[in-house]
């Protein structure tokens, strides 16, 4: 491939993406419908503001802001533009706040969690990490699938098998699924497993086969294990439950707090082990990241607490 060839190719793959500065005086403008305002917020004039729409709208080839009444508003397109920029400013602006204090901390870990996880096991018990480890900054990401492709975590808990394709596992802990309702519920209609037929079956959406899996484990049958609403988070299913809409299959570590306080019940056995367990994930380069080696340690010792 010649210098020619080369550039012409770069060209082809080049993202088509305006400006940053006409990016933010776009969106700047269309939050506060004001080219004035806009150009305070940005330390702009309020021509270079001008400039800048001009050159975006001339660049996407269609127009962003209309005059009605002598009232700036956006047009349909604008509108749309708004609605999707938005978010990709929001996520570049953290991708590079995150690479800034990646940097400034370099004791900082970057750590996928699923979200049920991270807020009821593992933040309840990050103070004691904290307090062995003062230097250490464990950075949180929940966004769901992890990937360690593009550099963005250090590592992840998640629950699967240990076959991870280029990647570490640790195991950490199996699971155990178990029934549970309210204590009102208990006492008057879920009192043996054939009561179920009688009663809603909450679901997580992420797990549609839980009741069928536990009616399995638990040689129990249900007439109808699809039946019941469906929510997207444990957390969620959990309240459904102590609110009394209907009963539950959970992990059973994830709810200690509700069966401790009372909030809810296990009418009736079995605990039923899961297919799957929990592993931290990382890709095996990281295993001499000082952040890496010190919670490692840490995190296996919690986990074997809670078996």
């Amino acid at each position: 491939m010649n210098h020619h060839d080369f550039i012409n190719k770069a060209n082809d793959v080049r993202r088509k993406i305006p400006s940053p500065i006409m990016l933010q005086a776009f969106e700047m403008s269309a939050k506060t419908l004001s080219f004035t305002d806009a150009a305070k917020a940005l330390s702009l004039t309020q021509s270079a503001i001008s400039h800048q729409i001009l050159g975006l709208e001339q660049f996407l080839g269609v127009q962003l802001f209309e005059r009605v009444r002598k009232r700036l508003q956006l047009t349909r397109s604008g509108q749309l533009l708004l609605i999707r920029l938005t978010p990709a400013m929001n996520a570049l602006e953290t991708a590079i706040l995150e690479t800034i204090a990646s940097q400034a901390v370099p004791h900082a870990l970057r750590l996928g969690v699923i979200p049920s996880v991270a807020s009821k096991w593992l933040i309840p018990r990050l103070g004691d990490f904290y307090g062995k480890h003062p230097d250490i900054t464990v950075n949180l990401v929940t966004r769901l699938p992890f990937n360690f492709n593009n550099n963005s975590l250090d590592a992840a808990i998640n629950l699967g098998n240990s076959r991870w394709p280029g990647a570490q596992t640790d195991w950490l802990m199996g699971e155990e699924t178990v029934v549970v309702c309210s204590p009102e519920m208990a006492s008057t209609t879920l009192k043996q497993p054939e009561d179920l037929e009688h009663v809603t079956l909450l679901h997580l959406s992420m797990r549609p086969h839980a009741w069928t899996d536990w009616a399995k484990a638990a040689n129990t049958q249900l007439l109808d294990s699809s039946r019941g609403p469906r929510f997207e988070f444990h957390s969620m299913v959990a309240q459904a439950a102590v609110a009394g809409l209907g009963a539950a299959v959970l992990p059973r570590f994830l709810i200690l707090d509700e069966l401790d306080t009372g909030k809810l019940v296990s009418p009736f056995g079995p605990l039923v082990q899961s297919a799957e367990s929990y592993y931290l994930v990382y890709p095996p380069a990281n295993i001499g990241m000082p952040a890496l080696q010190a919670f490692r340690d840490w995190l296996l010792g919690q986990a074997s607490q809670t078996r």
